[in-house]
Parts: C-alpha cells; sequence; structure tokens
C-alpha cells in the first residue's frame, strides 16, 4: 500500500464521515509546509513549460481542489473551462467554494461520480490533471489503472493535450524521505512509482516535464488529531500510544523531517 496524502484515501476508512477525514488532514498539514512548497513549485512551471494553450481542465478525483484549482490559477493563465469528478459529497462542496473564490471568470463543473468508472467529458478537453490519484490501492489491479489511462489518453484529450500527474515520493529516486519510515513501523510500506510512470509511458504518453520538491513534516509533540491520521492509516489495529511510542523511537531529537512530492507532465502526440 502506498502512503498517499490525499482525502481519497480517507473515504474507505471514515465511509460517510468525511468531514472527520478532512479535520485529520488539516492535523496533518498543519505541522507541514507541503502546501507552501507545492505553491512554490506552481510559480516555478510557467517559467520552465507553457500552458497556455490549455483553455479547458478536467480535475480527475480532487477532493476539495485545493491543489488542482492552484494549478489551474498558476499555471494555465488562458483557461476558462473547469470540470472535475469527484465522489466525495463533502469534498465537492469544499471545491466549488474554491473554484467561486479563486477561479471566478472560469466555467466550473463538479460532478459527484467515481473517476474510475466516469463514462468521461462530452467533448475531449486540453488538460487533465490527476493529483494523488494514481495510487495502486485505488484500483482492482494493475489492468484497471491501465485501462483509466488509456481512456484518458485515447478519448479524454485532445491531440496534444496534456496529463498533469503529482505523487508522494521522489519519482526518479523511489525515495519518501524520513517521512516514509512511520508509515512502514505501522504496515503500510512506501510503493516506488517506476511502475506508474510504466503505465502512463505504455499507453502512448510522452514525457515532457518533471520536477521533483521536498517539504518538512514536525513530529514533536503530537496532538490526538495527529496521532489520529496515522492511525487510520496503520496496516494493524494500534492506540494512539503505539503511534506516540513509535514517533518518539523515529524522531527522537523532536526536530521536522523530510518527505518528497513529484510533479510530471505528459504529452498526448499530436
Amino acid at each position: 500500500m502506498a502512503t498517499d496524502e490525499s482525502y481519497q484515501g480517507m473515504y474507505y476508512a471514515y465511509g460517510d464521515n468525511k468531514r472527520e477525514a478532512f479535520d485529520l488532514y488539516d492535523a496533518l498539514y498543519s505541522r507541514s509546509n507541503e502546501r507552501e512548497m507545492f505553491i512554490s513549485t506552481l510559480d516555478k512551471i510557467p517559467s520552465q513549460y507553457n500552458l497556455d494553450s490549455a483553455k479547458s481542465c478536467l480535475a480527475l478525483g480532487p477532493n476539495d481542489g485545493y491543489r488542482e484549482v492552484g494549478f489551474v490559477e498558476k499555471c494555465t493563465a488562458n483557461a476558462t473551462k473547469f470540470i472535475a469528478i469527484e465522489e466525495g459529497r463533502e469534498a465537492s462542496e469544499r471545491l466549488k467554494v474554491h473554484l467561486r473564490k479563486r477561479l471566478p471568470d472560469v466555467d466550473g463543473l463538479v460532478i459527484e461520480g467515481d473517476f474510475r468508472s466516469w463514462k468521461g467529458p462530452s467533448d475531449p478537453v486540453d488538460l487533465v490533471l490527476a493529483f494523488h490519484c494514481l495510487y495502486p490501492q485505488y484500483f482492482k489491479d494493475g489492468d484497471d489503472r491501465r485501462s483509466l489511462l488509456r481512456k484518458v489518453h485515447d478519448r479524454w484529450l485532445i491531440a496534444g493535450g496534456f496529463m498533469a500527474v503529482l505523487v508522494e515520493g521522489g519519482w526518479c529516486s523511489n525515495s519518501h524521505g524520513r517521512v516514509a519510515d512511520l508509515y512502514d513501523r505501522l504496515g503500510c510500506p512506501t510503493t516506488p512509482w517506476k511502475g506508474t510512470e510504466d503505465d502512463i509511458l505504455d499507453v502512448g504518453f510522452i514525457k515532457k516535464y518533471e520536477y521533483e520538491f521536498q517539504y518538512t513534516r514536525d513530529y514533536s509533540n503530537p496532538d490526538e488529531a495527529f496521532l489520529r491520521f496515522y492511525e487510520s492509516r496503520a496496516g494493524y489495529t494500534c492506540t494512539l500510544d503505539d503511534i506516540r511510542r513509535a514517533m518518539k523511537e523515529l524522531y527522537e531529537d523532536g526536530k521536522t523531517y523530510e518527505g518528497a512530492h513529484t510533479f510530471v507532465l505528459f504529452q498526448k502526440a499530436l
């Protein structure tokens, strides 16, 4: 199982109580500069790769859309249409708020449903955003994921269209950083992402751009919500005291430790 840090993974653990999942992720992000580093990465992309041709965008399983809306806001200057397919009611409502506040001039449509079984947009789009949604545990098997990628490549994107992917961990090094040590201790080992890249390339995409960034997380004096986040990710039954002890053993100096994310841009051939 991968250590994906997206709200999607919490849906399976919390059933209909999605608001609690958001609360736990808020506790996680309050101890990390991950979002700040992601925004810093977005500031760099326009000067390194031009996406001005992207006018219509489709976001797959964006949850509250914080990252996806931010990407469109900063990297696609000419976007006029934003479509999202999101299965969570609470997440969908938060996404609509982000769209109204941050992209008021973009025509936004939020569809409640599962992107894995969705038939797709009525017309092909210029850009598909696949942020933290291609992890193995979200699919029945590798063929199921490859089937989705083929639909994106063959039918959902225009010729020359782009797919932007964001994953936890270092794409080239397969390193998740020291933050992954706790997942390993709790029976939720990290997954290398080479297989993900292989699947994307196998369906016909061409890799155009890649950027890896680091973030830090503070493990000192963990509060209950922070501990409960890791409790929800554990691969076996454990107590909050078990998690607290594991944190102390792994991060005993109480300082921050590094993790990694990788952003990769792929293109469909013209």
